[in-house]
């Protein structure tokens, strides 16, 4: 803020605009990651974010730069909302029900916990080096995630795990895949009432 003589209402503003991104992300991840696949539409995503950060290393005071901020955030927080929505989606569907709580606890230790480390040493190299050169290491850390989806049997998931693609009909129309078999729950067997079951009866002769 001190370099970029930013006030608190347009710093605001900045990241108003990005938490609209992160809705807009996760809104419209489902739609995306059906029309281009999710393993394709989530590495696009993790591609362009750190693009997302250029416009961070190269601003200046002024307006103009301030739009800009916002509209990077923007784009960066959406596409971090869409390609976080889609990966804990694909993790609830590969996991069995019965290590659903122990998945979710280990992935919000991983992230949550390395949060505060990660503040401590992002403080203290930009305390050292400065605050471009800090941000400039961040962006590239951006780039570990691409990679390392890149090379994961992810990229080319073109359906989400339990979904089937429509196979296509002898005129080249597709056919909508068959929904899914769903066994009937099991009934629950009752206790027969015995036909000779004796009934209390009140002083005016109604059973109760």
């Amino acid at each position: 803020m001190r370099t970029l003589a930013m006030g608190a209402t347009a710093f605001g503003v900045i990241l108003g605009l990005g938490a609209l991104g992160a809705a807009a992300g996760a809104l419209t991840a489902p739609v995306l990651a059906r029309r281009w696949g999710p393993g394709p539409m989530m590495l696009t995503a993790l591609a362009i974010t750190p693009l997302t950060q250029l416009p961070l290393l190269l601003a200046y005071p002024g307006l103009r730069w301030q739009i800009t901020l916002g509209a990077a955030l923007f784009l960066q927080l959406a596409c971090a909302g869409a390609a976080g929505t889609t990966q804990r989606s694909i993790r609830q569907i590969i996991t069995t029900v019965g290590m659903q709580a122990r998945m979710q606890a280990v992935s919000t230790w991983l992230t949550a916990g390395a949060r505060p480390v990660a503040a401590l040493l992002a403080g203290g190299l930009g305390t050292w080096i400065g605050v471009r050169p800090t941000l400039t290491v961040g962006t590239f850390l951006l780039l570990v995630p691409l990679v390392v989806l890149a090379h994961s049997p992810l990229r080319a998931l073109r359906h989400m795990p339990d979904q089937q693609p429509a196979a296509p009909r002898t005129g080249g129309d597709p056919v909508p895949p068959s929904p899914p078999l769903r066994t009937a729950p099991a009934a629950v067997p009752t206790p027969a009432r015995a036909e000779d079951a004796r009934h209390d009866r009140s002083p005016g002769g109604d059973a109760t």
